[in-house]
């Protein structure tokens, strides 16, 4: 009988899962402004009931379960746990969805609506103008406080509704690792790179403007200097894809995976500004979302786009839904790391954007800055968000928030993001194992295929291999098989600081 249930269960996840991708493309790509999850979830009630959760928990607890099935059991409950509790926000969601869209921010000259502030901010060269947008979005966001504290309280309903003593409870017991020994594993990593991100940081800020300094910049200056300004000249938007396209051809990847990626390059009004994959039909359409834009950190975004797109578009259409379109989201992001983080080789400069030496190693060290920016805000805010969860979506948190940011990241940071910043169902989790993934899939194809393993097709040959597997294996499983041990952030964070010591 259960078999039959998680059958049925199983046949009606791609057609949910296609509407549901098919609803976040339109509304990222600019189509609509309307996000209408909650009538979805109404179609699909089988999939947000706790009994479902609670059903497939027990076959996966039963000692009778072969292990091929209890293997299908993991990969839905995480996916399932994640549908309850979107069911349990849709309202919240939605007004979260209609007040970003709608929104308009009071800047001079004239007002912008919130997305395209969002969008403009670590683009705009003033200072006094990104300073007076990042002010006005954070206000907006405090004033309306109502639609994000609502969708965080849903965690804390989730984890009731499913039998769990706390959301973090819950969240270790479906995503199998421990959020606890994460945060303290990314506690050790913010410390031994303090001093190389500071040194770095004190560098980019003086590029954008010589006053600013550790301590006293904000956020927003960070983010401009994440853009390298200074060398605009040498990231243009018109060769960014030419670029990519040579990289993937010469790794043996087609670009649009003989029709399975679908480009959407329109620039058109309320598009959101950075690029985003929607999984349709894994793997035969998926949407690869891009704004025109420029600048060293679109490059970055386009890359590690171009990473999901790659790996959805090569999963095996026989594999079963749950290893095509479930599993573990640390895995799909490292892959998108893999591709991202050849920004951190200077030899890819030089080949693909022709840069002299002396500039292309600077790009590899402003790159593996940015990607310790990033590394060094999820470490801090996975210890934030396990705070946040604890105690509720409560206004003192706004102040932790600026306070746990701004130490890590030696900016300032304004605390009218503090619900807003803040990844769903506890995904920070993810996004770090991602990186420990990626340091050791970097380092098994440099030691096959030698440093320039993305001008070699064999690359393409394996990853393809990998890829079609989609997301049976989790990050821990994979690591062992590319050798080694567990998972080590560690790693990541001492290839950053090589890279900036080059």
């Amino acid at each position: 009988m259960v078999e039959m249930s998680i059958n049925a269960l199983t046949k009606r996840l791609d057609s949910f899962l296609y509407e549901l991708a098919n609803l976040h493309y339109r509304y990222g790509a600019g189509l609509t402004a309307d996000l209408p999850v909650a009538k979805l979830y109404a179609a699909f009630p089988e999939l947000t009931r706790p009994e479902t959760f609670l059903q497939v928990r027990a076959a996966a607890d039963d000692p009778r379960t072969d292990e091929r099935e209890r293997n299908r059991c993991r990969l839905l409950l995480e996916f399932l746990a994640g549908q309850v509790e979107d069911a349990i926000a849709g309202a919240a969601t939605e007004e979260v969805a209609a007040l970003e869209a709608s929104a308009v921010v009071p800047v001079k000259p004239d007002p912008l609506p919130f997305r395209e502030a969002l969008a403009r901010l670590p683009r705009e060269a003033h200072r006094d103008a990104r300073d007076a947008l990042e002010r006005s979005t954070g206000e907006l966001l405090w004033e309306n406080q109502g639609p994000y504290s609502r969708r965080r309280e849903a965690a804390a309903r989730t984890a009731g509704a499913l039998g769990y003593p706390s959301y973090q409870a819950l969240r270790d017991a479906v995503g199998g690792c421990s959020s606890d020994a994460l945060a303290a594993e990314g506690a050790k990593v913010l410390a031994a790179t303090e001093d190389a991100y500071r040194d770095m940081l004190a560098y980019v800020l003086k590029k954008v403007d010589p006053g600013l300094k550790p301590g006293t910049a904000r956020r927003h200056d960070l983010q401009h200097a994440a853009t390298a300004p200074w060398m605009a000249g040498h990231f243009r938007r018109e060769d960014a894809l030419p670029a990519i396209v040579r990289c993937l051809t010469d790794m043996g990847l087609p670009p649009n995976a003989e029709g399975r990626i679908l480009l959407d390059t329109e620039d058109r009004p309320g598009k959101t500004g950075r690029a985003f994959v929607a999984d349709l039909k894994v793997p035969d359409d998926v949407r690869l979302v891009v704004r025109p834009g420029g600048g060293l950190d679109d490059f970055y975004a386009l890359l590690h786009e171009y990473g999901h797109a790659q790996q959805l578009a090569h999963v095996a259409r026989t594999a079963p839904v749950e290893e095509r379109r479930l599993g573990d989201l640390s895995v799909t992001e490292g892959y998108g790391y893999l591709f991202d983080h050849l920004l951190l080789d200077e030899d890819w400069h030089r080949r693909y954007l022709k840069l002299p030496q002396p500039t292309a190693r600077e790009v590899a060290r402003l790159s593996a800055f940015n990607n310790l920016v990033l590394l060094r805000r999820y470490a801090v805010k996975l210890g934030y968000e396990l705070a946040l969860y604890e105690r509720g979506p409560e206004r003192p948190m706004a102040e932790e928030y600026e306070e746990r940011l701004s130490r890590a990241l030696f900016v300032g940071v304004h605390r009218g993001y503090y619900l807003f910043d803040v990844d769903a169902q506890l995904s920070a989790t993810r996004y770090l194992r991602a990186w420990a993934l990626e340091a050791r899939l970097h380092a098994f194809l440099c030691g096959r295929y030698n440093e320039d393993f993305w001008r070699n097709p064999a690359t393409g040959t394996y990853l393809k291999g990998l890829f079609a597997r989609g997301q049976r294996d989790d990050a821990e499983t994979l690591a062992k098989q590319l050798g080694g041990d567990r998972l080590s952030l560690a790693d990541a964070g001492d290839r950053l600081v090589r890279v900036m010591a080059a």
